[in-house]
């Protein structure tokens, strides 16, 4: 069994990787668009979690570590954005 390799691909500004093994390969375009919507399912789960969890006396501690697993991520997310969208060039 071979370990999958990522392959990144770059034109212009759009950023597609892409992971593959021996006989299967899964293509993602635009990099950064698919790594949000990863951290969107991310936020999603940590509410939930802390909702389920806050409805027991036992695993309210727990609860509020998913919910600000969930803020944090929240914050994170546009912080990302203005990171994507800021560029550092070396003036010559």
């Amino acid at each position: 069994m071979q370990i999958p390799r990522i392959k990144n691909y770059k034109e212009g500004n759009k950023q597609d990787f892409s992971i593959y093994s021996q006989s299967l390969e899964v293509y993602f375009q635009e990099k950064y668009n698919f790594l949000q919507l990863i951290g969107d399912v991310l936020v999603g789960i940590f509410f939930v979690t802390g909702s389920i969890l806050n409805f027991f006396a036992i695993t309210d501690f727990y609860g509020n570590i998913a919910y600000l697993l969930g803020s944090l991520s929240l914050t994170i997310r546009p912080l990302l954005k203005i990171l994507r969208k800021t560029w550092i060039y070396r003036r010559k």
